[in-house]
């Protein structure tokens, strides 16, 4: 079971790494996401360009006993689901969320080459390890999108620096037309295109209770590229917290909006923050 405890923490993006017991230590490098649903946590890889993804999940399963001393009778373990991915190799996942029903994980795919090719939203229901095409469309997201129960929506972080909500898709249909999705008027990220560093992703995470934190990497205002990494403070690090609402009009908006920033050293340009909730 996952506990949540009462602040956001920061990880960084390169990988993951799971500890178990001393023969279950295992790193999956490369990951393009990983989420929480049906009681497993489920990650999907890619390692190379032109190498067919991996979907995985890992569970608290019995071990297998066949040392002869006394050992632990359950660990956390991997396994590959029964379905493999329905993505073609050249393929990358640029959205993905988890439905209400806690079960089922939708993800959208474009084309590594053309981003702007979208190659489709599936599901994948962890209950029946099945896949389903929903249409030629994609999720209006720049990564994981997190369930609002309030606004009965997804939420996620739209291109551009703006926030987003998009209708929940259908788990049992087929559409041509996407899900119908709003986005705020002013920006939470990239305000300051001049301090903004490309390699560098924002990074969204829902805390429950209708309450959202936003992470960003930056500049500190002044300093030269160039001279930002090191043991030099030349970076920022915004964290943002704020919920969300739709006005009278329909339209959607920012509450409770919180900034703090902090002055940090940045060592490996290709590192980017990612936020998470425990």
């Amino acid at each position: 079971m996952l506990s949540r405890h009462s602040h956001p923490r920061v990880r960084h993006r390169d990988g993951w790494a799971h500890h178990g017991s001393p023969s279950t230590v295992r790193i999956i490098d490369r990951t393009t996401f990983t989420v929480a649903g049906g009681g497993m946590l489920y990650a999907l890889t890619h390692r190379h360009v032109h190498e067919q993804h991996s979907f995985e999940a890992m569970s608290w399963a019995p071990m297998e006993r066949d040392e002869p001393w006394p050992s632990p009778t359950m660990r956390w373990s991997w396994k590959s689901v029964p379905s493999p991915p329905p993505f073609a190799m050249d393929d990358v996942i640029t959205s993905y969320a988890l439905h209400p029903d806690g079960h089922t994980i939708f993800m959208s795919a474009h084309d590594i080459r053309y981003h702007h090719l979208s190659k489709g939203t599936f599901s994948f229901d962890t209950r029946n390890s099945e896949w389903r095409l929903h249409g030629d469309w994609a999720l209006p997201f720049q990564g994981q999108a997190y369930y609002d129960n309030g606004l009965d929506a997804w939420v996620g972080l739209h291109e551009d620096g703006y926030i987003c909500s998009c209708e929940v898709a259908s788990r049992s249909s087929t559409s041509a037309v996407e899900p119908e999705w709003k986005v705020t008027k002013e920006k939470l990220f990239h305000k300051d295109p001049e301090r903004r560093l490309a390699f560098a992703k924002a990074s969204l995470e829902y805390m429950g209770d209708g309450s959202f934190c936003l992470v960003e990497f930056v500049l500190r205002e002044g300093v030269e590229f160039k001279r930002a990494f090191g043991d030099r403070d030349g970076c920022v690090l915004h964290m943002t917290t704020f919920a969300l609402k739709y006005d009278r009009r329909g339209e959607l908006q920012t509450t409770r909006h919180h900034t703090n920033s902090y002055v940090v050293s940045k060592y490996l340009q290709t590192v980017s923050p990612l936020v998470f909730w425990m």
